[in-house]
């Protein structure tokens, strides 16, 4: 994807001036800090968006946009720093030579050079600097916009889009409708027998967690399944301490009774206490397959339409889950 491409390399940039020894420009530390969290953010949108056009040759206009807006924050601080060293260094005859040591190899790119005005260069990089930051936050709005729309709640390997409301997270107003509430409730209480895994999936911010929690806390969830547990398991996870969270929960033992048992011995405990017993897992903030590989075979299929729920920000994550699903 040439969209998030062009985000990494504008963040190795960054990262490359803001480690480097001596760096040949200064860039605005609020500058620095306004462009590193638009990058963050468009990132993460990126990594969650379904494109309309993703099954066509078109390119998707919202991608070349955010593709556009990343290559002129790296042309307009690749020639500030071109234009810092040939008036520094005056008889140097390839001054790209110590800009391509500093980047690294990159793709040919049509970098403007000026000399003139050179007193005038940090404020001419502070305001190009600050032309390309409201163009990204315009975008960021739009992506925003795209991602309270839709949230992709996956079953039986089948994707489809259900609406939010227009709801902010944390105003105390809900960040979806009922319609998606009810619809999460009706798969987690189907007839369907097997021990299934319903993957909540949408960008970070856009109520993932908010929505397992609602559905969590119902009243109809709780009376529906004898077991209820919930583990957060983050980017940096501790298998150890996920169990010790979901046995302390699933059997109401003190977690201080629990704190001297291993890893596979807090397993062991949640498998047996959960066999035979109809149960629902909810496992938020999953960054990876392998959190899940280490601990689904303590969650035992017994045949009685037992349910986990899994919120992630990666939509490749989903099939993951499917295809690593134990039966």
């Amino acid at each position: 994807m040439a969209a998030y491409a062009a985000l990494v390399s504008l963040m190795h940039l960054i990262d490359d001036i803001e480690n480097h020894h001596s760096p040949p420009i200064s860039l605005d530390k609020h500058q620095i800090q306004s462009l590193t969290e638009n990058v963050t953010f468009l990132q993460q949108f990126l990594q969650a968006y379904k494109s309309l056009v993703s099954d066509s040759d078109e390119a998707d206009p919202l991608e070349m946009r955010i593709a556009d807006a990343a290559y002129a924050a790296e042309d307009v601080i690749e020639s500030h720093i071109v234009d810092k060293i040939q008036h520094n260094r005056p008889e140097a005859t390839k001054p790209r030579c110590f800009f391509n040591w500093f980047r690294g190899s990159k793709d040919p790119r049509n970098v403007s050079s000026k000399h003139d005005g050179i007193d005038d260069e940090p404020a001419k990089l502070y305001q190009a600097v600050k032309n390309v930051i409201e163009e990204m936050d315009r975008i960021k709005k739009v992506a925003m916009e795209i991602s309270t729309e839709k949230v992709v709640v996956v079953h039986d390997q089948q994707r489809r889009f259900v609406p939010f409301s227009s709801g902010m997270k944390g105003s105390g107003k809900k960040v979806f409708s009922d319609h998606v509430l009810h619809g999460i409730m009706e798969k987690l209480m189907s007839n369907e027998s097997g021990r299934q895994v319903i993957p909540i999936i949408g960008m970070g911010g856009i109520g993932k967690t908010a929505l397992a929690q609602a559905v969590y806390s119902e009243k109809a969830i709780k009376e529906h399944f004898y077991i209820c547990a919930w583990a957060t398991i983050s980017e940096q996870y501790n298998t150890r301490e996920i169990l010790h969270e979901l046995v302390s929960q699933a059997t109401k033992k003190d977690k201080e009774q629990l704190s001297e048992m291993g890893e596979h011995e807090l397993g062991l405990e949640l498998y047996q206490y959960l066999r035979g017993r109809r149960f629902l897992i909810v496992m938020d903030d999953m960054w990876n397959i392998e959190s899940w590989n280490e601990i689904q075979n303590f969650f035992p299929n017994n045949g009685n339409s037992s349910r986990i729920i899994v919120t992630t920000r990666l939509s490749q994550l989903s099939s993951q889950l499917n295809n690593h699903y134990s039966h």
